[in-house]
């Protein structure tokens, strides 16, 4: 294992007309980042809340090594993880919230995409589409009638050139929305492991809850 956004492709049962098609997708993207030991990119995460129909979005980078570190940086919240221990700073509140990596947080962890999502979830092929000028497959996934989670539903969108995941797309129970898009992809740049973990400074409130 040598990259989280490689957790997001998966060895699953494939259902539907199009499962071989699927299982090729599959197998051409965990080839492609086999050998990939970093990556960082440029990110959009839209959430969109359908009992208040209001929507949120945020920007900023991700930086992403051995499936289970990562660091994401937003205007206003940092959020880093060395794969034991877990920043959250509130750049507003200057709060950091130090905190134990929890299987049960409901969380969507990379390292979740290969060991959880593989056993608990159907894939089915729902065609092709262009953004930005880029063909991409369009593979959705749906829990097997066994599984409880948050997740009700995801779909990945995969270019058929690097088979690159570009955008993931979540439905949770309440039918809340979240979308997360994937740009400026950028990999093996020796990213160091103290690149995720988080000093804090004078100026921060720290909360310990580990």
């Amino acid at each position: 294992m040598k990259i989280a956004l490689k957790l997001i492709v998966m060895l699953i049962v494939v259902q539907g007309a199009y499962g071989q098609d699927v299982e090729d997708i599959i197998e051409d993207v965990q080839e492609t980042y086999e050998d990939i030991s970093d990556m960082s990119a440029d990110f959009k995460r839209i959430e969109s809340f359908k009992i208040t129909g209001t929507v949120n979005e945020t920007k900023g980078k991700i930086f992403i090594k051995g499936g289970i570190m990562y660091r994401f940086e937003s205007e206003d919240q940092t959020i880093v993880t060395n794969g034991k221990t877990v920043w959250t700073y509130n750049a507003i509140s200057k709060q950091l919230i130090v905190d134990n990596v929890r299987k049960d947080s409901g969380a969507l962890l990379p390292r979740d995409m290969l060991f959880k999502y593989p056993k608990e979830y159907y894939s089915t092929m729902l065609g092709e589409e262009e953004i930005n000028g880029i063909s991409m497959y369009i593979i959705k996934l749906d829990p097997r009638d066994n599984v409880h989670g948050y997740v009700k539903s995801m779909k990945i969108w995969v270019d058929d050139d690097n088979y690159y995941i570009h955008r993931i797309e979540t439905t949770d129970l309440n039918n809340n929305v979240s979308k997360f898009e994937i740009s400026n992809i950028k990999v093996d740049k020796s990213l160091k492991d103290d690149f995720f973990s988080f000093n804090p400074t004078q100026e921060m409130e720290v909360v310990d809850m580990r």
